[in-house]
């Protein structure tokens, strides 16, 4: 793999995150090693793509790609999402803090949005939802990112 960190440090992050008892295939590493590096959530078809990339000894099959991200998603690896613009479901890694995007409805593009408006007004839906408990949610914007916008008005 073409990765910009050296190898020995990223061992030590796979240690670091890799679950207890959680088998630790060449696979699982190198899909691992695509999540951790990917600066939005990919879906497994641009997974397998990146991993084929690199003209590894033998190529990957598609299955193993849904397989390994299952089995990553079960082991709490993988933050899974079907996002309303994409017709797949996209994976990330799952990190102590979780993430929200507002998505370019012309050219799909993801941007982090930094801060979680939930939490802002969490206590405004405790008080909306008496009794409910809440345990998670998932936020999506939707508009058009300064390039797209800006074709638009051509």
């Amino acid at each position: 793999m073409n990765c910009k960190i050296h190898a020995s440090s990223f061992d030590e992050i796979i240690e670091k995150n890799w679950p207890e008892g959680f088998k630790k295939t060449r696979q699982r590493i190198d899909i691992y090693k695509i999540l951790y590096f990917a600066k939005e959530p990919l879906s497994a078809a641009e997974i397998f793509r990146e991993l084929n990339n690199f003209e590894p000894k033998e190529p990957y099959a598609f299955s193993t790609v849904y397989r390994n991200l299952f089995a990553f998603e079960k082991a709490g690896i993988v933050v899974k999402s079907v996002l309303t613009t994409e017709d797949n479901a996209v994976y990330e890694l799952k990190n102590e803090s979780h993430k929200h995007y507002a998505v370019c409805l012309s050219c799909h593009e993801k941007f982090p949005i930094n801060t979680c408006p939930v939490h802002e007004i969490s206590h405004d839906l405790e008080n909306t939802l008496p009794g409910f408990v809440i345990t998670g949610h998932h936020l999506e914007i939707y508009g058009y990112c300064n390039q797209c916008k800006k074709a638009r008005t051509k």
